[in-house]
């Protein structure tokens, strides 16, 4: 079935697109022009689109609040063992893997996510991947990271090889502390014929100037999680030198176990610790390149990125705050979120466009998210209450405001 959406804005590097319709047919954009065609339409004044957001790393299964840890450490491993040793943690092993999947995907389809790069084994993520509202990226190839106390998820050299002849991402942790072997990694990296144009390199809190200029030369591509890395090791990767060196660089959010709330939240952190390291301004439309067109070169989504034709009808309209498209989108809230389109149909949004769910034949359910009546696909509110029922009380998550009685 042909839709429209009508009305919005399409932010630009010149002159915005201004009153734009976008035409999406099946699953795809059909048009993108100054003129609505289809029959079924829905018309947004006040909106900014851009592609679907996409989360460049996260760790759905463990989804949970609050954050854990007495940083700063020196690497991932004793942050895993006080987060393995804390009450929050018995307390999340009290929920099925399927709802802490769930209740990570609603977290990213209410902050805009259409997709995300979820880093775990697919024998782990599989069976929980067609449940979600939104979706987790499919085709990859992982390790853990190359530290000897990685965990076994795969074997550098084997999977890149994979990756590369798949046309498929090969994700890892890489220099995610600052000791000595995390300093390493990069050089074992390419020793193991793992680095290359299909190497997605997550954290990177080690890189020096000479790894980012290997990373460069080899086309990799690095996500940076900044509000991650500050609570658990108390500093970063050097980004402004990763962006000076104009390497494909991406956003993740980690989990909201060690990192921030949602992409959302991230944006803005991530804004405003790069002025404090660099003294710079990361302008608006550079943090919007990182969570769209970056991630969809890095994990190999080619129809992703771009509000195009022929390209997946994977997007998030916010309201246009009034200053310029790109900031509106960097300065949303929850209540900015007017609309998420996945595979050409609406999956959340405000109550008020409940009719072209309707005319489209998708279920929904209302609910309130933050006072504002809005209407979401599958069940949030039963799953809230599934996990207060498994923990013993009501639990409340910052990250997934929405009302609900236990």
């Amino acid at each position: 079935m042909n839709w429209t959406i009508d009305g919005v804005t399409i932010p630009t590097y010149e002159d915005n697109l201004k009153n734009i319709a976008i035409e999406i047919e099946n699953d795809s954009i059909a048009s993108v022009s100054k003129k609505s065609i289809s029959a079924v339409k829905l018309s947004i004044d006040n909106g900014v689109a851009v592609p679907g957001l996409i989360n460049g790393h996260d760790h759905l299964i463990g989804n949970y609040y609050p954050k854990i840890g007495n940083g700063p450490y020196p690497n991932w491993l004793p942050w895993d063992n006080d987060l393995k040793s804390s009450p929050v943690y018995r307390e999340r092993q009290l929920i099925e893997n399927r709802d802490l999947y769930l209740s990570a995907a609603y977290r990213h389809l209410i902050s805009g996510v259409t997709t995300v790069s979820d880093h775990i084994p697919p024998f782990v993520a599989e069976p929980f991947y067609d449940l979600l509202p939104m979706k987790a990226i499919r085709r990859y190839a992982l390790s853990h990271s190359l530290s000897s106390f990685a965990l076994n998820w795969g074997d550098p050299t084997s999977e890149y090889k994979r990756a590369a002849e798949n046309d498929i991402p090969f994700v890892t942790h890489l220099s995610e502390g600052f000791d000595n072997e995390s300093r390493a990694e990069l050089d074992l990296l390419d020793r193991k014929g793992a680095l290359g144009p299909n190497s997605v390199l997550v954290h990177g809190i080690a890189f020096s100037e000479n790894d980012m200029d290997r990373i460069k030369a080899a086309d990799a591509s690095v996500v940076w999680c900044g509000d991650s890395n500050m609570f658990m090791y108390n500093r970063t990767m050097n980004v402004g030198m990763l962006l000076d060196k104009e390497i494909n660089a991406c956003i993740g959010t980690d989990s909201p176990a060690s990192g921030g709330l949602n992409l959302l939240y991230e944006m803005k952190f991530d804004r405003t610790l790069y002025r404090k390291l660099t003294g710079k301004i990361l302008e608006d439309h550079k943090i919007v390149e990182m969570v769209t067109a970056n991630p969809a070169k890095a994990f190999k989504l080619h129809k992703n990125g771009s509000i195009k034709v022929g390209n997946l009808a994977d997007i998030t309209i916010f309201r246009y705050n009034g200053n310029n498209p790109w900031q509106s989108v960097v300065d949303a809230e929850f209540e900015d979120v007017l609309l998420v389109i996945i595979d050409g149909l609406p999956a959340y949004g405000k109550a008020e466009y409940s009719p072209i769910f309707d005319e489209l034949g998708v279920d929904y359910q209302r609910v309130i998210i933050k006072g504002e009546e809005r209407v979401v696909i599958g069940d949030l509110i039963g799953l809230m209450k599934r996990i207060s029922r498994a923990v013993g009380f009501k639990k409340d998550l910052p990250y997934l405001p929405v009302e609900f009685d236990f």
